[in-house]
């Protein structure tokens, strides 16, 4: 019997002391293991004390995240996010990961914690999708037109007189591998999604470019449309700019329309079926004009904003009227980053979800504007990848000498090859390249130059000439005409494609 009651006594000894370290310690953990670039990550802070919970009630814990032993600073130079209390004892703070983070494991972070043993830290990897490969020195040349088809009459390269197929005699001049072709336009005729016009004649394109050993690939606008006032797409929620201290409605959709993805993606998941086509795109995949509409979702999403007191009361329209004085004036550094980073991840959650509806079956490029590494339009190349773009056609053009060289300058520092598929592109325009002296000379200059700096550990692998109905057409090429232009761009895939068999060669 004293045996049994010293056993007794031990047992509910050892059960006391465990409970007692169960309410001692506090955990700390991301809500998943793994995240992407678009992401942001839930921290969890967990704590059975009650001394502990009221300290924190009093003032709220801030958690934050470390990579070997240093703290990260998140979007806007953050360093820690202030938790907020869901439950008794139970914290969370959200991180959004990074800019273009480095893939590996980080672990979460107490700020001024003062808890030693007690607490428990598991960390969580940040990841990076592997994109398709495309073969060294990929060239892609873009027909970008909305003008039926059947009406084209082309004076090609030889100089003589072709339907639309002289288009196709002109990327075989420029010695593309692929033709890149706009097919989903909005708005439809009659209150259609999609304009009718050349869908009709993909088939026949891509069987064209089949016979000529050209790949083909089928691209929709997403954003912006050809809408007027008179002729929007009825159900889509168009964005909304500031003018006038008013909100205005504009042509371009909005990125937070429920319905666009799905209408995307059912426009190109019959190209994605199809074994003639090899590619399918997407452009616009931004705010093409406005984005004030975005105020609510932006402040609800972005952890870390500085609202004014009065927001509550404040209007839909007064809070876009706010949102727009924001952006325009400038003044707030650490505001303008999380307001681009958070564009950025929602064009990336559009990616992701017209990639989920197309299946992986057909490589998926998107196009990005090159200004600041495209996030002043709300675009990354590391949360494209990441959304599932295989290839992120990098648009260098509209941009004078210097501004090129600003531009380019902040890819080489930002991008490395292993984040991101991207293949620097060019524009058949003498106004776009401010009627440079040099000509097509100046064309070709810029895009050896993006393919050689792009990124910061050695060149680029692929390129893309925009656009073959700008080239076919002789305007705005000046005195060069478009076979001054052409060969300008074919000495650039030359030189690429030559690089890329050098390299191919010295590989074991």
């Amino acid at each position: 019997m004293l045996l049994a009651g010293a056993l007794a006594s031990l047992a509910v000894s050892a059960l006391s002391l465990r409970e007692g370290l169960l309410r001692r310690r506090v955990s700390l953990c991301a809500q998943r293991r793994a995240y992407l670039h678009y992401d942001i990550v839930v921290l969890r802070l967990n704590s059975r004390d009650a001394a502990l919970d009221a300290r924190w009630r009093a003032r709220a814990p801030r958690l934050g995240a470390e990579r070997a032993g240093r703290i990260v600073p998140t979007v806007g130079g953050v360093f820690f996010e202030t938790a907020e209390r869901v439950a008794p004892g139970v914290w969370t703070a959200r991180w959004p990961v990074p800019w273009n983070a480095p893939a590996g494991e980080y672990f979460p972070v107490l700020a001024g914690a003062g808890l030693g043993s007690r607490l428990d830290t598991r960390p969580f990897r940040i990841e990076r999708r592997v994109p398709r490969p495309l073969p060294p020195g990929f060239v892609a040349a873009t027909l970008e037109t909305a003008d039926p088809l059947a009406s084209f009459s082309v004076l090609g390269p030889d100089g003589r007189r072709e339907d639309w197929r002289g288009l196709l005699d002109w990327a075989k001049a420029l010695r593309a591998d692929a033709v890149w072709m706009l097919g989903g336009q909005s708005p439809g005729e009659r209150g259609s999604v999609w304009r009718a016009g050349n869908i009709v004649r993909l088939d026949e394109v891509a069987r064209e470019c089949r016979s000529r050993g050209l790949k083909f690939g089928v691209y929709a606008e997403y954003s912006l449309t050809a809408s007027t006032d008179g002729e929007r797409v009825g159900g889509y929620e168009y964005a909304r700019e500031v003018q006038d201290g008013r909100p205005r409605l504009t042509r371009a959709i909005s990125l937070r329309d429920p319905r666009r993805p799905a209408d995307a993606a059912a426009f190109l998941k019959p190209f994605a079926e199809d074994p003639a086509v090899d590619f399918v795109g997407l452009d616009y995949i931004r705010n093409a004009l406005g984005g004030d509409e975005l105020v609510d979702d932006f402040a609800a999403e972005m952890p870390g904003l500085a609202l004014p007191p009065e927001w509550p009361r404040l209007t839909r329209a007064e809070r876009m009227v706010w949102l727009a004085r924001k952006r325009v004036m400038r003044g707030d550094a650490a505001f303008l980053d999380a307001w681009n980073w958070w564009r950025a991840r929602r064009a990336a959650l559009i990616v992701r979800e017209v990639r989920a509806r197309l299946g992986a079956g057909k490589p998926l490029w998107v196009f990005t504007l090159t200004w600041d590494k495209g996030w002043q339009h709300g675009q990354d190349a590391a949360m494209m990848n990441d959304a599932g773009a295989d290839v992120d056609a990098l648009m260098f053009y509209q941009a004078d000498r210097r501004q090129f060289a600003a531009m380019l300058k902040q890819w080489h520092s930002y991008l490395r090859r292993g984040d991101a598929q991207v293949a620097p592109g060019e524009i058949f325009d003498w106004d776009l390249h401010q009627r440079d002296p040099s000509g097509p000379a100046e064309f070709s200059r810029r895009l050896d130059a993006a393919l050689a700096r792009v990124y910061a550990d050695g060149p680029a692998q692929a390129a893309f000439f925009h656009d073959l109905a700008r080239l076919a057409s002789g305007r705005r090429l000046g005195p060069w005409g478009a076979r001054g232009w052409a060969r300008a761009a074919r000495g650039v895939a030359d030189r690429l494609k030559s690089r890329a068999a050098a390299a191919t060669e010295k590989r074991p």
